[in-house]
């Protein structure tokens, strides 16, 4: 029902974009520009910056203020979309069929400079925006701090918390949006304050850094623990 439902909508894309294709392995570095990624509102692009990123080079940034948001309310503050006045977000290079290429672990580089931790999420989205697949970071982000933020992709992973109504297959083979934002802390819920969100080193790879593993499986164990202690 989802492909009848949107398939006019995917058509005009595919012919808009034939050139497109998942690249993996793949890093967004912001090296030269904004990349074409877009803002919360999906009409302005991110602020590039030369300097600064977690290489010492360059980044990405949007701003956002809280004072019309609620508390546990999710915001999506960063959009590589396949469609913008100026083309798709990073050439195309995230569009497509992410189970076929073999994509295993997505990853980022975030920073900000709101005065709370910041829990983050990715959405990873079909080409017509919807279903979508939902994954969280475990751990707040702390201010000021370059942190990875690292998904695995595959249907099994802790950190997927919806798939919006579908199932993974049906989600990740056609990709066509990728979304990265934030759970709005209470204490920044209705405050009149811009605060500024960083990304760089947007990744897709097909095989995940031992580190990542490592990680992954501490997640899943904290996860289970969890469950556990409700469960007594």
């Amino acid at each position: 029902m989802k492909k009848a439902l949107f398939l006019p909508m995917i058509c005009g894309l595919l012919l808009a974009g034939s050139a497109w294709g998942v690249t993996v392995p793949y890093t967004e570095d912001f090296d030269l520009n904004n990349a074409n990624w877009v803002s919360n509102a999906s009409a302005t692009f991110l602020t590039h910056s030369a300097a600064g990123g977690p290489d010492g080079g360059a980044y990405a940034s949007a701003t956002f203020n809280f004072q019309s948001s609620t508390a546990g309310s999710s915001t999506v503050l960063k959009r590589a979309n396949p469609t913008t006045t100026m083309g798709p977000a990073s050439g195309g290079n995230f569009i497509g069929n992410w189970i076929t290429s073999g994509v295993k672990e997505f990853r980022a580089q975030v920073r900000h400079n709101a005065p709370e931790p910041v829990s983050y999420f990715a959405r990873f989205a079909d080409t017509a925006g919807f279903p979508g697949a939902i994954a969280v970071k475990i751990a707040p982000v702390l201010p000021n701090i370059w942190t990875e933020m690292f998904f695995s992709i595959h249907p099994g992973s802790p950190n997927f918390v919806s798939f919006e109504g579908f199932s993974f297959a049906d989600v990740f083979d056609n990709i066509g949006h990728v979304q990265i934002g934030i759970s709005v802390p209470a204490a920044l819920a209705g405050v009149n304050q811009v605060y500024t969100f960083d990304v760089d080193k947007v990744s897709i790879v097909n095989t995940p850094e031992p580190s990542s593993l490592v990680m992954g499986g501490l997640a899943l164990v904290a996860l289970l623990s969890r469950r556990q202690i409700r469960s007594l």
